[in-house]
This record gives structure tokens, C-alpha cells and sequence, in this order.
């Protein structure tokens, strides 16, 4: 296998550089483009048992302006997967000029100005030259391009995602200034229980968002950065974006700040040189009872003689969660009278044996250059109450940290250590990582093939089943099966049952676009490759190529064009039929909903009234089994795009339906669905018999369009 050295060269300061000469200019917009009233889904019927098949024309314009909704994208990707450069690329200068050459073919045009962002070598030979792209004095929100050169200077690929035809005028003056749209967020933030909104410093930004549907109109906005702090999302920081006038938008949840320069002068701080360097070997015991002997490196203070849980040569140190991100103390795990604690000790030699394979082939610490790490051990809420999770925390003051609680044992967990150490990784290669719909689910993807991988070539574990999370023990996971989604709730395709539509606004009801639910997509293609024959070492080193090779904005449809591309770069050409056979299996190119139902299925469509009690997107659509238990669900879904239309595919069935609104993680409320339209949820569900929880049938191949009576405000 050959190794992956990555030198990472930053270019700070650099200006930009303009493909062509300034832009004609236009009045941003301010607000999103309204419907227009024939572009407005009728309002549909009521249904039953008996006449749910009647509603074609309506489910048929409902279903057209969804998808319409869905395709509205303002960024294009783009992507070339040959040489289509002919003079050699050694400087950042003729990377420009090849990727001039092609812009127009990937969706640019003589308004793009780029700028570039990094130089990012390989030992292998391959360079990656990042570039973002501007609109005047500001980033395009997710703008980028990758410029791939072999070993001979020659290039071999691009991938990009960039805002055509771009119209912006320069304002004389923001309303606000950066401090103003700092508070602003931290105001915001307060509405939130629980929760305590950490700013990035330095890492505030002006930048221009491409509205949805209309790629000539941009609005200027301030990008604030904070941690994330919602504990059901896996992202590690918030963009939260404010007008020019000082108006609050909305946040996305995001891997990496894209002003990473304004973190990378940061230093760990924490004396790892100073410290006497030792090792702890003894026995620790597992949840299953199993007893493991490890040996792990100690660090001792000379002067206190205190014995500490970290590593001077891997620069890894073990501390409190609670007074790192709350009191903003680094309190190490230091050894008691009755020793280190065995939960932590085994948390630290699963982080150690998962850095030191990513080492063997290159990839030194999680940001593959090097960086400190902090495991935050005890991970709890400002109340201290447990938060069940594993996390990357993000690079926060010089290190790159983690987090772990003590009631689950994640930390026992190659594949979950592994996930999180990959969220990392992906977040560096791309530079940042927009978390909501296909970027979010592909992040997801990315880190559970990494992480699965990982434990099989460390554990030796086959993992037949191909499951996530399988050796937390009883009770606990698996959480996901790679090999059968539907297991698991995820959906095998796209358009498939469980499937989760892309959003324009990320929430925890709506799960940020389905991250958690459509990264199955890319695992089953892991999964896939794996059975075509694939050696588990070359399949690492392949997922980690296609990670050098992504962008901030990478979709399913580029990921498509992508993965076969990078297996021939890989040296892997015998295995390219099985990726591609595995793309046309998820069906990861297609967008649109395809016009034949999977077997034995059928839709469910919703249209929402114009005024509804909460927000559109922190609304969910809960489609149970009418013999199910409160517990089950057949699908969850949300509101589509920029519509007002919920869809979803489930098998064909007898089913009873629940609207559930969300004010960030907590429920404000719960609508059932009756025979007379929606109502207010009782604690114990109505028989349906007395007029409450209604029935409804989906046939296969057909479509039930849904009343909506009942949701309006």
C-alpha cells in the first residue's frame, strides 16, 4: 500500500485572482424569491381508505413543485476527470491558468474570481490546489475548486462547486461590524436552553450566500462561528449567518471554519516537552467483563509528581470536559490513590492504536499534520448531565479534540473512535464541510467507512454484517449495518423507503437534510466494493484518496462521477466496474424522484397551508405502522427544498400519521391525523373508532396526497 505523506501548504494573505475582468453588477436580494401564486401546490383533498387513490393531479403538481424545490441549487458542481491541460502545472500561477481553461465546462463563467485557498502535496506525487471562490471583497458561501496534478506536473482532475453568472454590487458600508454580528449570534443563541455559544475568534467573515432557485441573486451576510452546540448533531462547529443589516438568518452546522488561517497560528497549550516521559501497562476490563492488558505512554511532572494520562510523542492529552469547554482550564486525568479510571484508560489506548494506523500510512495525527490532541473524558452539559456521544470537537486552542462519556463505551469502539477521528480528516481535506443534505450524509458516510475499515485491520474483525457500533455490548448499539440499511432505517437508493429529501434550512427535525440517514448511500457502496474482492488496506487507501479529492460543497451526482476517477488514480482500475455498478445500485446520480416506485411500494404527500405553527423546517412528518407501537415508524420526513411539500416512500401498508414541531431539540408540539384532518396529539392515542388517530392505506405504485386540515396557525 503506498503511503499518503501529506505536506499541507497554507496560502495566507494571498489576493485574489480574477479569471476575467469585474463583473457587472446588480441590487442583491434581500429576501428569498417568493412563489408566485401559479407557483403555489393546490391545497389537497381529504383522504380515505377508499378514495386514496384519486388524487393523481393533485399529487402529480404537488410532486412537480417539489422537485422543482429540490433541483433549485445556486451552487454548480462541476468535474473533469481527465487530462485536459496540456502545459505542466509547478506554481499556483499555472494551476490558475488550467483551471481558466475549463470554467465554463464546470459551471463557471467570466464573473468567477477565485482565490486560492492551499497546496496540499502528496509523497506519492499528486498535488491538490484548493481555490475558493469570491464575489467582489467577499467568499461565495461553499464556492471552491480542486485542481489535481500528478507526480509529472501534469494535471489529471478537477472537481469544483461554484456560483455562475455571479451579480453583486459592492456595498459603500456594512450596517454592522463584525463584533456587532458576534453578539448578535450570542443573542440568538440565548434563546436556547442549556446551551453556552463559544466564538471562534478571528474567525468571522463577510461572505455572499447564493440564494436558493436564483443564481444571479446573491445577499451579503456575516459568517459568525461558534461551537455546535446541539448535542444530536456530530458537527463540531455552527456557521450562524447575519445580514448586512444585521438581521439573524440561520446556521448550518459545519466541520471546520473555512478562515481555518485564523486557527492555525494557535498552539497547544500544554507543556508536553517539559514533562518526564513514562509508561502504565496493567489490566483493564471491558463492559462485557472482558479483561485486555494495555501499556500506554504516561507523561510525569518533576515537581508535582503527578502521573498524567498524555503522550509527549503523539502530542495526546487526556482532560476534563467540563472545565475545558466551560471554564477554559485544562484539567489533565491525572492518577489517584486508586489509579487511573478504566473506562478512560481504555478510551486512550483505543484513540492511541487509531492514531498510530493512521500514521503508518502517512496521515500523522488526526489533521495529518501533526496537531495535539485533546480527549475531553466525562462529556457532560453545563448541568452536568451525561451527553451520550462521541465527538469531534473541532481544532479549538492549538488542539484537535474529542469527546467522551462515561455511560456509553464508545471509547471501547474501534469503528466509533475511528468515525470520529475521520470527521477530522475529511473536515481538513475538504476544508471545511457544509453539514446538511448529500455534504452531511457524505460526511457521515466517509467517517463510518473509515471507522469500519479501521476496526477490521486493527481488531481483525470481519465484520461480516458490516455493522456500526456492534461491540458496545447489549443493550447498546449497532447503531447502522453498512450491508443492509434497511435494518437500520436507511434507505439502499435514492427515492428509497426511508430516504431523506434535501432541505434549505438545517434542523434537528429535519435531521440537517438526512445526515444521518442517507450517508447509507455511500456506506453501501463500501460495502459493495468490499464484496467484489477489494483487499481492506487498499480499500483504506482508497476512501482516504477520495477524501484528498473532495470539495466543501461534494455531492451524491459528483460523488458518482468522482469515486470511479479516483479508483483509476488509486492504481485500482480492476475494481472500477464494481464502483460503478454499486453507483447505478444507490442510484446516486439521480436527483429527481424516479417515476417507478420501488416493488411493493407506495407515497405519502403532504402540502403544508402557507402559515403553520412553527417554522416549515422544524416540522416532521412521522409515518408509523397502523399495527406499529409509538415506537415504531415506517419513514420520517420534512419539508423538501425551499417547498412547503413533505414526501416520503414507505411499503405498501396500512399506516397512521404524526406532525411533530421542534424549537431546536426540544418537541413544542404533536398533531395526530383523524378523520376530520389534524389535531393536537393526546398523550394516549384515540381509537380510531372514536373518531381520533385515522387509517390510512398505501397501495403499491400509487401516490396519497394528504389533508392538511388543521396544521394552519
Amino acid at each position: 500500500m503506498a503511503l499518503l505523506v501529506v505536506a499541507l501548504f497554507i496560502v495566507a494573505g494571498c489576493g485574489s485572482q480574477q479569471t476575467s475582468p469585474s463583473p457587472e453588477t446588480t441590487q442583491p436580494a434581500s429576501e428569498d424569491t417568493p412563489l408566485t401564486s401559479e407557483d403555489t401546490p393546490p391545497e389537497p383533498t381529504d383522504v380515505d381508505d377508499e378514495d386514496a387513490s384519486d388524487s393523481t393531479l393533485e399529487s402529480e403538481e404537488m410532486q412537480a413543485e417539489y422537485e422543482r424545490a429540490l433541483s433549485a441549487s445556486a451552487l454548480v458542481t462541476g468535474f473533469v476527470g481527465e487530462k485536459f491541460y496540456d502545459k505542466p502545472v509547478e506554481d499556483e500561477d499555472a494551476a490558475l491558468a488550467a483551471v481558466q481553461s475549463v470554467i465554463e465546462r464546470v459551471g463557471g463563467d467570466e464573473t468567477t474570481i477565485l482565490e486560492l485557498r492551499e497546496i496540499r502535496p502528496t509523497e506519492t506525487g499528486t498535488t491538490y490546489y484548493t481555490f475558493r471562490q469570491r464575489a467582489g471583497d467577499v467568499l461565495v458561501h461553499g464556492g471552491s475548486v480542486k485542481l489535481v496534478v500528478d507526480k509529472d506536473h501534469k494535471v489529471c482532475g478537477l472537481v469544483s462547486a461554484l456560483l455562475p453568472d455571479v451579480q453583486l454590487e459592492d456595498l459603500d458600508s456594512w450596517e454592522i461590524t463584525a463584533d456587532e454580528a458576534e453578539k448578535v449570534v450570542l443573542d440568538e443563541s440565548a434563546y436556547h436552553d442549556n446551551v453556552r455559544a463559544k466564538l471562534v475568534k478571528g474567525a468571522t467573515e463577510q461572505t455572499a450566500i447564493g440564494l436558493e432557485g436564483d443564481s444571479q441573486k446573491l445577499r451579503y451576510a456575516w459568517v459568525v462561528y461558534t461551537n455546535n452546540y446541539f448535542d444530536d448533531v456530530d458537527a463540531a462547529y455552527l456557521a450562524h449567518y447575519v445580514d448586512a443589516d444585521g438581521e439573524y438568518l440561520y446556521s448550518i452546522p459545519v466541520s471546520e471554519p473555512s478562515n481555518a488561517d485564523a486557527l492555525a497560528g494557535d498552539e497547544a497549550a500544554f507543556p508536553f516537552g517539559e514533562l518526564e516521559k513514562a509508561t502504565w501497562s496493567g489490566t483493564v476490563t471491558k463492559r462485557d467483563g472482558t479483561k485486555m492488558d494495555i501499556e500506554v505512554p504516561i507523561l510525569i511532572n518533576p515537581e508535582t509528581e503527578e502521573v498524567i494520562m498524555a503522550d509527549a510523542d503523539r502530542k495526546i492529552l487526556c482532560a476534563d470536559y467540563a472545565s475545558y469547554w466551560y471554564d477554559e482550564q485544562i484539567s489533565p486525568r491525572i492518577e489517584g490513590e486508586d489509579g487511573f479510571d478504566n473506562d478512560e484508560l481504555i478510551i486512550y489506548d483505543t484513540f492511541i492504536k487509531v492514531w498510530d494506523l493512521f500514521d503508518s500510512i502517512g496521515w500523522t495525527g488526526p489533521d495529518g499534520d501533526g496537531t495535539p490532541s485533546l480527549i475531553g473524558m466525562d462529556m457532560v452539559n453545563e448541568d452536568g448531565e451525561v451527553i451520550q456521544n462521541a465527538a469531534y470537537g473541532g481544532r479549538d486552542s492549538g488542539f484537535q479534540t474529542f469527546s467522551f462519556n462515561r455511560i456509553d463505551p464508545d471509547g471501547e469502539c474501534f469503528d466509533i473512535m475511528a468515525h470520529e477521528f475521520t470527521h477530522c480528516v475529511t473536515s481538513t481535506t475538504m476544508t471545511a464541510n457544509l453539514y446538511l443534505n448529500d455534504a452531511g450524509a457524505i460526511n457521515e458516510g466517509m467517517s463510518d467507512i473509515i471507522g469500519n475499515l479501521t476496526e477490521m485491520m486493527i481488531a481483525y474483525d470481519a465484520d461480516g454484517e458490516w455493522l456500526i457500533g456492534e461491540n458496545e455490548g447489549e443493550g447498546e448499539g449497532p447503531y447502522r449495518s453498512m450491508k443492509d440499511p434497511h435494518a437500520f432505517y436507511q434507505p439502499e437508493r435514492t427515492w428509497d423507503v426511508y430516504f431523506g429529501p434535501a432541505v434549505g434550512e438545517a434542523t434537528t427535525a429535519n435531521d440537517c437534510g438526512g445526515v444521518h440517514v442517507n450517508s447509507s448511500l455511500l456506506n453501501l457502496i463500501s460495502y459493495k466494493l468490499d464484496q467484489a474482492g477489494m483487499p481492506l488496506t487498499d480499500q483504506f487507501y482508497f476512501w482516504m484518496n477520495v477524501a484528498l479529492a473532495m470539495t466543501p460543497s461534494t455531492d451524491y451526482p459528483q460523488m458518482a462521477e468522482l469515486l470511479p476517477w479516483c479508483m483509476e488514480q488509486a492504481g485500482y482500475a480492476e475494481y472500477v466496474d464494481a464502483v460503478k455498478k454499486a453507483i447505478e445500485d444507490t442510484r446516486i446520480a439521480e436527483t429527481e424522484k424516479p417515476d417507478k416506485m420501488p416493488e411493493d411500494c407506495g407515497c405519502v404527500m403532504l402540502s403544508l397551508p402557507e402559515k403553520t405553527p412553527v417554522d416549515k423546517s422544524d416540522m416532521r412528518l412521522v409515518i408509523r405502522p397502523a399495527e406499529g407501537g409509538e415506537d415504531t415508524s415506517a419513514a420520517i420526513t420534512w419539508a423538501g427544498g425551499d417547498s412547503n411539500v413533505f414526501m416520503a416512500t414507505v411499503p405498501t401498508g396500512n399506516y397512521v400519521f404524526e406532525m411533530i414541531c421542534y424549537e431546536g431539540e426540544s418537541t413544542i408540539g404533536k398533531w395526530s391525523l383523524g378523520k376530520e384532518g389534524w389535531a393536537e396529539a393526546e398523550t394516549e392515542a384515540e381509537d380510531d373508532a372514536q373518531g381520533g388517530v385515522h387509517t390510512v392505506t398505501v397501495a403499491s405504485g400509487e401516490t396519497v396526497v394528504l389533508p392538511s386540515t388543521g396544521l394552519a396557525a
